[in-house]
């Protein structure tokens, strides 16, 4: 499918932000909100389908409620590591980061043979990825970080970017040009774009849309008629992340934001990457 949805929101964002910005972060807060409630969050919230067709698959019986008890321990479990270890559950968060989002660029059928290589691919993608993002707006990641109680450097040398870039021409893959291609021109956009939007355009546009089309192509399902089952997970998950970012933080801020998501992403790994390896 050629989608290039990510890199023209994020082309037509920047040039509205050369021609009348820089404006006031909130701005860039209220467009992360939507794009989050979108496809950000509804692309995790059809985790209880996938289980079900992956259970049908290996003929065992699923229900709803075990899966949702499971899904919401796994993410207590993992709030517990960021409480009293919470440079282990970053390093947790970059790890999944890195082959989720490298997974999610190659939704093809692996042939056994070709199991190792990709497996290496998919790491040197979703490095390329995710270190693009944080490497090119590095002042803005530690601000964030060191409100995780995470200790990071506060600068990185100018270069790292250029390997950055290296791990994405290593990740790439023919067959899949048109992820890529996609990807690449809005994580370049994103460059010149403050943190948020550089972020969120890739996670929502990119990385949640592919996504959302291998849950219509695995589930055969119209998009309507998938958001319609998505809706009630979706709502939930925000509900959660409401009560849980209110009882971290009085005021708005970034960092218990980030930590909600990867509560969300640590079940949504396991899940999507079963599916896309088998």
């Amino acid at each position: 499918m050629k989608n290039y949805i990510g890199a023209l929101m994020t082309f037509v964002y920047l040039i509205a932000y050369w021609l009348i910005g820089p404006w006031e972060k909130t701005i860039d807060l209220y467009v992360a909100g939507l794009l989050l409630v979108l496809t950000g969050i509804p692309h995790g919230a059809g985790d209880h389908l996938i289980a079900k067709k992956i259970a049908a698959r290996h003929q065992r019986s699923f229900h709803l409620t075990p899966f949702i008890a499971y899904y919401v321990g796994i993410m207590a479990v993992y709030a517990l590591f960021w409480y009293l270890l919470p440079t282990l559950a970053f390093v947790i968060f970059i790890g999944i980061s890195v082959f989720h989002f490298g997974d999610m660029e190659d939704l093809e059928k692996i042939p056994p043979k070709g199991k190792f290589l990709s497996m290496v691919r998919t790491l040197f993608l979703g490095s390329g990825i995710l270190t693009f993002i944080l490497f090119s707006h590095w002042s803005e990641v530690v601000e964030i970080i060191k409100q995780m109680k995470v200790s990071v450097p506060q600068k990185t040398p100018n270069s790292f970017i250029y390997v950055s870039l290296s791990l994405l021409i290593l990740g790439f893959q023919k067959k899949n040009f048109h992820h890529f291609f996609n990807t690449l021109l809005t994580l370049l956009a994103g460059y010149f774009l403050p943190l948020i939007p550089a972020f969120i355009f890739y996670f929502s546009c990119c990385h949640a849309i592919y996504s959302i089309t291998g849950l219509i192509e695995h589930l055969d399902m119209k998009i309507a008629t998938l958001y319609k089952k998505l809706l009630p997970f979706s709502a939930g998950a925000m509900f959660l992340g409401i009560i849980y970012i209110t009882l971290i933080s009085k005021d708005l801020q970034l960092y218990p934001i980030f930590i909600f998501l990867s509560l969300l992403t640590l079940p949504h790994f396991i899940l999507m990457h079963q599916l896309i390896k088998h």
